[in-house]
């Protein structure tokens, strides 16, 4: 078999020669047994360096963008293609070394090989240098920072002089001068959290492939966002409850996670005024992927607002929706993080009675052999 796959590699490479992204291709044993031009220039390393070797034998050592090894381990995004013998669903950055000792930012795809009897014959990656178009990322991720600041600093201030005043600080003032005061402390919060918003949305483009990807304890960080809504909960006599498997784990970026899931549980609970509010997180051994669900006794979801609801700026076209305010790119935020995480968000809702989210990721047991 492997004779007969060297010769249908010889066959397609004139193919992946003339391609832009770097191309190569192993046995099961993630042997290189092709390496394309593109491969050449973007590692500096040439067919003749490469070929019969693993590569993870100092060739490739892809890292995350945390700096944490990937070859070697279960974590290896070839290793995990071939194991489950499936494409990655989404491409990965990753972190690649070049033959210089320098580090080549690449975005990939992987997918197992299989021959026309279906059996497993090898794997293939395909990588392109995105350093640039990172860089490009990491300008607008600190050009959006500082914008924050400079926004975020004379609204706080506006708010404590609007505070000393109504706090009769600077004087007495009356009940008409009260009234209006108030108003205006009430507008500032509102645009104080708009802009908030639209900072995040804005600081979460400008990041997009900054993610700091590492193996995280899920049941720790849900029971910690459980902990922070359950007071919120309370204070509008909600029932909130959580039912969190313990030894959840998963490889991720644990400030993008706690964003998505505070969206969810922050909306369920600012969409219901009176019942309950839940948060569940179970591990299905069969599909080797931890599913969180949110559900709560809100005011629901139109069906014809469903398949928009994760887009840019929607918002549901209804009073109690509006009067809730919001610019509507939580939940746009929310799907873009799972969606990155190899993951996805299921809905289900009935207008007057509730609505349930159930996001999915690939993940483990601690206890687990990895």
């Amino acid at each position: 078999m492997d004779a007969m796959f060297r010769k249908e590699i010889s066959h397609v490479s004139i193919v992946f020669n003339q391609i832009k992204d770097g191309v190569y291709i192993t046995d099961p044993d993630r042997r290189i047994l092709f390496w394309n031009k593109a491969a050449e220039e973007i590692t500096g390393y040439s067919q003749e360096e490469v070929l019969g070797k693993k590569c993870a034998d100092n060739l490739l050592v892809h890292t995350d963008l945390a700096g944490n090894k990937l070859c070697s381990t279960d974590l290896c995004p070839l290793h995990k293609a071939i194991s489950y013998e499936k494409a990655t669903t989404e491409p990965l950055i990753v972190k690649a070394l070049h033959k210089n000792g320098s580090r080549v930012m690449v975005e990939v795809s992987l997918a197992a090989l299989h021959s026309a009897s279906g059996e497993l014959i090898g794997g293939i990656e395909i990588f392109r240098d995105v350093s640039e178009k990172i860089e490009l990322e990491e300008q607008k991720a600190r050009f959006f920072s500082s914008l924050s600041h400079e926004l975020k600093t004379p609204l706080s201030n506006m708010q404590g002089y609007l505070k000393l005043l109504l706090d009769g600080d600077a004087g007495e003032i009356n009940d008409l001068q009260e009234e209006f005061l108030t108003t205006i402390y009430k507008e500032e919060q509102k645009l104080a959290r708009y802009i908030e918003e639209l900072l995040d949305m804005g600081q979460f483009e400008g990041t997009d492939y900054s993610y700091q990807q590492n193996m995280l304890d899920l049941t720790a960080l849900l029971e910690s966002l459980a902990n922070s809504f359950s007071a919120e909960a309370l204070n509008k006599e909600l029932d909130f409850n959580s039912n969190i498997e313990p030894d959840l784990a998963l490889f991720g970026d644990r400030e993008r996670l706690s964003q998505a899931f505070s969206n969810i549980i922050g909306n369920a609970i600012k969409y219901t005024e009176q019942g309950s509010v839940s948060l569940k997180a179970v591990f299905s051994e069969a599909d080797d992927e931890i599913g969180i669900t949110v559900q709560d006794s809100g005011i629901g979801i139109p069906e014809k607002d469903r398949k928009s609801i994760f887009e840019m700026f929607y918002r549901v076209d209804d009073k109690d929706v509006r009067s809730k305010g919001g610019t509507g790119v939580g939940l746009y935020i929310t799907e873009r993080v799972i969606s990155r995480h190899g993951g996805r968000i299921e809905l289900e809702s009935i207008p007057g009675e509730g609505t349930t989210f159930t996001v999915y990721l690939p993940g483990l047991k601690k206890t687990q052999e990895q």
